[in-house]
């Protein structure tokens, strides 16, 4: 793996008070009994002082969201937005 990148279980316990959809996708997940497949492939690029995040979010080796951000929290929430769009599509199928 390259610098800035890395994988991580995405077991992560959030401090947040309002639920975005990094927590709702974990939440959803743990409901489904599958939080602990889901893998968080993390890349930085650019410049140390402005970084440019990318999140790819995987399910038993299949890719389920991405997202770009400014911030690797907006990276993330963007990759489990992309998600959990995908997961309520194939729920009304």
């Amino acid at each position: 793996m390259q610098q800035g990148e890395w994988d991580s279980p995405c077991n992560n316990n959030n401090n947040m008070s309002n639920v975005n959809d990094t927590v709702a996708l974990n939440n959803y997940l743990q409901a489904k009994g599958q939080l602990q497949f889901l893998v968080s492939r993390e890349v930085s690029s650019g410049q140390t002082h402005a970084p440019q995040w990318k999140v790819t979010y995987s399910l038993h080796d299949k890719v389920i969201g991405e997202g770009i951000g400014n911030t690797k929290a907006a990276a993330k929430d963007a990759a489990a937005k992309v998600a959990l769009e995908q997961f309520r599509a194939e729920e009304q199928t």
